[in-house]
């Protein structure tokens, strides 16, 4: 049951994606525009804890501390994501973004959860690197230069993924705070007060008041999809986080994401699969498969 939900989660998490990329063509890419689709996937994740727990939430100052930490940090990859997003490809975020997410998570379970160390994990784990690697050899390089900045930021990206789920699964694994459903509605209404403040902040401080749509139906739809996807899936991802290590929960989740990610992808927008799209999501199932032993 705990790996059937995981998988059910990357399902989700591969679906938000479209509703990402249909919440910027609707609403554009600007910091505005992210702090408002923050806010409202945020806010959206909050109501979703709040309902599953019965509308009661109690309270840790433990809880409290680690879910700012965890929603800082989730703040912190958006927007460095973001402008990595402008400076450089897609292709080679991707890698830093999906690598960080598993490899800072899977040192951290084999150092500070001390979990076991199985060789057919690190041959899971690098064939789902090798297959992050194939956009990047089949793409064609442009001349545009990247800059410094874009790989700093690449880098940024990496460790925010990667401590995000970390600090989430020490937080369930300790027993010293509140239940998960708690700690995950504490963790999305930081980042609805983060971002909600934020955007105040620059809306107030901007020179240029550039306007951004709070009241257009369809991008706020798009938006409150993202919330639904990623609150149930973090739920599904997180309620049996405490059974399985970390060196399997988040290698497992983030190859779930390369695969569904790209079948839901070529459903949704009517795409035939390309060579480099079969061979990425072979390799990624051959190594998430070595981690159900």
């Amino acid at each position: 049951m705990e790996y059937f939900l995981i998988v059910l989660s990357t399902v989700l998490f591969g679906g938000q994606f479209i509703a990402l990329n249909a919440y910027q063509d609707s609403n554009g890419k600007s910091i505005r525009s992210v702090l408002l689709f923050c806010s409202v996937y945020a806010f959206t994740g909050a109501f979703i804890f709040l309902a599953l727990n019965k509308f009661y939430i109690g309270f840790s100052i433990y809880t409290l501390l680690l879910s700012l930490l965890a929603s800082s940090i989730q703040m912190i990859l958006q927007f460095a994501g973001l402008k990595a997003l402008s400076l450089g490809r897609v292709e080679i975020y991707s890698l830093f973004n999906v690598a960080g997410g598993m490899s800072v998570a899977y040192i951290f379970g084999i150092t500070y959860f001390h979990e076991e160390i199985k060789f057919y994990h690190i041959i899971g784990l690098v064939l789902i690197l090798i297959c992050l690697l194939i956009p990047v050899i089949f793409e064609k390089k442009d001349n545009k230069k990247v800059s410094w900045l874009f790989f700093l930021l690449c880098v940024l990206v990496f460790l925010s993924n990667g401590f995000f789920g970390t600090v989430n699964k020490i937080h369930i694994v300790s027993n010293n705070g509140l239940s998960i459903r708690e700690y995950m509605f504490y963790m999305y209404a930081w980042m609805f007060i983060l971002s909600s403040v934020s955007s105040i902040f620059l809306y107030l401080f901007s020179k240029k008041k550039k306007e951004v749509s709070l009241y257009r139906i369809k991008p706020m739809l798009f938006a409150l999809s993202y919330g639904l996807l990623n609150g149930f899936g973090m739920f599904m991802q997180y309620m049996y986080a405490d059974k399985v290590p970390a060196s399997i929960l988040f290698p497992l989740s983030n190859a779930g994401c390369i695969i569904f990610s790209l079948i839901i992808g070529c459903l949704a927008y009517r795409k035939k699969p390309k060579l480099q799209d079969i061979i990425q999501l072979v390799i990624a199932l051959g190594g998430m498969s070595l981690f159900f032993f």
